[in-house]
This record gives C-alpha cells, structure tokens and sequence, in this order.
C-alpha cells in the first residue's frame, strides 16, 4: 500500500493556458506526480475557449469542463478568469472520469471557486478522501465586500468544503494560521510551493521584450502578479518619484493582469507616467527573459500588515533565478531563520512610500549588494522549495491520509 502508484482526481478552475500562480502551481505538480508512476487526472474549467477540452500532457490527464465565464466584479477583485461550472451535465462528466481512472484520493486546490462544489459532491459519492490546497486567502481591500466574503468564507465554505477535508496543505505559516484559526481546519501541512531552477532566457526574447517596452539603457525594477486592490502597488508607484530623482532612467515595469487602474492613474497624477510600465497579463514562458531584462524584483507590496503578508510565486521564482527581492512581508513566513532579512531578502514596511525610494536608490547604487543577496536567495529556495522535496511531501501526505 505505502509503495504502489496511486490515482488522483485533481480539481480545480484554474489550470493552463489560464495564468496564475495556482495554475502553474498544479501543472507543475500533476506533471512530477505523474513522472513518478502515479496516475494523474486534472478537472478544470474551458475558460480559454481554444483550449482543448480533452488532452493527455507529460502523463497528465487533463480534462476541461464546459464553464460560463462570469464577468469581472468589484468584488471578486476584477479578477478575469471567474466560472461557473457546478451543472448536472459536468458532474456526469466528472463521474465518467472517475470510473475511468478510479481515484484513490481528491486533491482540490482552492477551496473557493465552484469546482470545490463539485469535489465535494464526489468525496460523498465516492468515500474516497479529499484533500485540499489552500492557495488564497479570502480577503478584500474595501470593508463593504468583506461584510459578504467573510461569512462565505468562514461559514458556508467553512461547512460546505473544509470540514469534508482529511487534510489542508498550506503553502507557508501564514495559510496554515488562515487554515486554522479562520476556517477551522483540524489538519494542516505545511508545504511550500514548488519552484524549478531558472530557466535560461532566450537572448531574442530579451530583446524583443526590451524593444517592446522601450527599456533599452533602463534600470528596471520589476513587480510581477496581478494587479488588484490588494496588490495594486500604491507604495512602488508613490517610491518611483524619488528614485527617479537619483535615477532618471529608473522605470518600475508591472507585469500582470491589470484588474485595478491605480498605478497607471497614480502615475499620471504624479507625472511619472513613463517611469511605470503595465504590460498586462503575460505567458509564463516570459518570466525569464523578465528577469533577465530587471535589476530586481518587488513583490506587490500590498496595504496589509507585514505579519498578514506571504511571498508570492513569482518571487519566489526570482528569488530562485538569483534576483534580489524587496517586498513587504513577514521574515517567519516559512519558519524561523529561512528568510533572513538583508541577507537573502529586503524586507521593509508599507506606507513609508519615501522611506521605500531611499532603499531602492541604495539597492540601485549598489550592484554587489544586490548580486550577493540573490546568490543566497537562490540557495534558499533550492534547498527549500525545490519540486522533488514539495512533490514527495504531497505524496507522503496522501498516503497518510489513506493509511488513517
């Protein structure tokens, strides 16, 4: 039993070509769980139309179900890949696929889009355990929304979809307290996201990046993620005026989906507007040559506390690729003595917009400070982070679960 492949039915609405970070995220696991002899389905949503609805990729059965793509709203923080695919015809499918492959677990990831519905409803179906993976934590920036989001949250899915679960995977310190002392989680591992060594960008795409974006002689401070009212990087946008005053040339370039206009309005007002680029959403098989083109990555510094504030995946994946990170989270995010404030990261507080440009005038004049605070970030990440290590916790989980 501890050593035969197993089948899992991974569920969730986001998976490639959508761009996120759950979505790659899932990939990437489906793929190296399947690499090791395990058989892998993936239940997702046909957002993007072209996508096939059936296909079999590196071992990993993929299959994606007829949605309805719901229109971006305020609440869901314009958030473009929205659907709805909770349908009696879907969970014929679902049950289809389920007597074809035959799973011995249900892995969910992301407990709030309506796929969580239809997991949950093969859990009780079949017995089999559900497993899920926590990758947001339901929060708006207006307090208005939060009067709706929270009693959702903390009640109906709390009820509907966490207390089905055997277990909740938490990608840091900060989920796991969010799985607990929010949602009430009885289990919880902690294991972080997964990041592969960098890859080498090729030398065309840096150019044709660099042309398209007019950043050819610039220092490039680069910020990826969506960008929506929790990230809407009011602080990098307010810096910009200083370190452009140490550095002409200095441009912030904001890479991601555009669902909140304050940084191109906040730039016009402060007449910075070509110092801060926004490229709106692009594919994940850029991200080297954006590192590549950037002297340093800053995570999107969101109006939050610190203590409330994990490292995102695409920091991660710079950390990885040996660029230095600036961002505004907790230092203990993946345990003591991980993180380490000025030796493998830059760590500073929101709000201090002036006291951010003066760090990043600092960074910027010194080239051996940022180059030798990536060197040990990329170390960190490799001996932390690295996908056998995440993909071998994931299965030992599983077969915990199945052995209790």
């Amino acid at each position: 039993m501890n050593d035969r492949p197993l089948s899992v039915c991974m569920f969730s609405n986001l998976y490639p070509p959508v761009v996120s970070g759950s979505s790659t995220q899932l990939e990437s696991l489906s793929r190296k769980l399947a690499a090791a002899g395990n058989e892998i389905a993936v239940i997702t949503a046909r957002i993007v139309k072209d996508s096939k609805e059936y296909e079999e990729v590196e071992g990993v059965h993929i299959y994606r179900l007829p949605a309805i793509q719901l229109p971006r709203l305020p609440i869901s923080l314009n958030f473009p890949w929205m659907s709805y695919t909770f349908t009696p015809g879907n969970l014929r499918r679902i049950e289809e696929i389920f007597a074809r492959h035959k799973p011995d677990i249900i892995h969910l990831h992301n407990h709030m889009f309506d796929l969580a519905l239809s997991a949950v409803e093969m859990h009780r179906r079949t017995k089999k355990p559900l497993v899920v993976t926590i990758h947001t934590i339901v929060k708006h920036a207006q307090g208005v929304y939060n009067m709706l989001l929270y009693p959702a949250d903390r009640i109906l899915l709390k009820r509907l979809v966490i207390n089905r679960a055997s277990v909740l995977i938490a990608p840091d310190v900060i989920y796991e307290n969010y799985a607990r002392d929010v949602l009430g989680g009885k289990r919880i591992e902690v294991i972080p996201y997964g990041i592969y060594p960098p890859e080498t960008a090729r030398p065309e795409q840096v150019e044709e990046l660099r042309t398209r974006y007019n950043l050819a002689g610039k220092r490039v401070i680069l910020s990826l993620g969506h960008v929506h009212a929790l990230r809407n990087r009011k602080d990098l946008v307010e810096a910009m005026p200083y370190v452009v005053e140490k550095f002409p040339d200095a441009v912030l370039l904001i890479v991601g989906t555009l669902g909140d206009e304050l940084p191109v309005n906040l730039a016009k007002k402060l007449g910075i507007e070509k110092s801060v680029i926004t490229t709106g959403a692009r594919p994940h098989s850029e991200v080297p040559a954006f590192f590549a083109l950037s002297d340093m990555e800053c995570h999107w510094l969101n109006q939050d506390s610190p203590k409330n504030t994990s490292l995102g995946i695409a920091s991660l994946e710079a950390m990885r690729a040996g660029k230095l990170i600036l961002a505004a989270a907790y230092e203990g995010t993946y345990g003591p003595g991980v993180l380490r404030n000025g030796e493998n990261i830059v760590l500073v507080e929101p709000g201090h917009p002036q006291e951010l440009g003066r760090t990043l005038v600092g960074l910027l004049s010194d080239d051996a400070k940022r180059e030798a605070i990536g060197r040990r970030a990329a170390q960190t990440i490799e001996e932390h982070c690295s996908w056998e290590r995440v993909s071998s916790r994931t299965l030992e989980t599983y077969r915990q679960v199945l052995g209790r």
